[in-house]
C-alpha cells in the first residue's frame, strides 16, 4: 500500500476483500516506542464486525497488517478465527 498521512485516512469506508462493509475509520493507534502502526479503529455501521475484536464503546479494532488497499475503501483482509 502506497505511504499515506493517517489523518487522511479519518472518514474512509471499511470493506473486508469478501465484501462486508465494517463501517468507517474513525482512528489509528501505533506502539509509542517504536512508531509501527497497530490498530485501525473503526466506527461499525452495523452488527458486522467482520470477526474482528471489538472496544467496550463498540469499535472495530482491524490490525494494521489486515489493511491490503486504499481505493474508493480501506480494503481489509477478513478476520481469522
Amino acid at each position: 500500500m502506497e505511504q499515506v498521512l493517517a489523518s487522511f485516512l479519518s472518514g474512509y469506508s471499511v470493506m473486508t476483500t469478501t465484501g462486508a462493509e465494517l463501517g468507517v475509520l474513525s482512528n489509528v493507534t501505533a506502539d509509542l516506542q517504536t512508531g509501527e502502526l497497530e490498530h485501525f479503529r473503526v466506527d461499525p455501521n452495523g452488527n458486522n464486525t467482520g470477526g474482528f475484536q471489538e472496544t467496550d464503546a463498540g469499535h472495530i479494532l482491524v490490525p494494521a497488517d489486515a489493511v491490503s488497499e486504499k481505493s474508493d475503501y480501506l480494503l481489509v483482509e477478513p478476520a481469522t478465527e
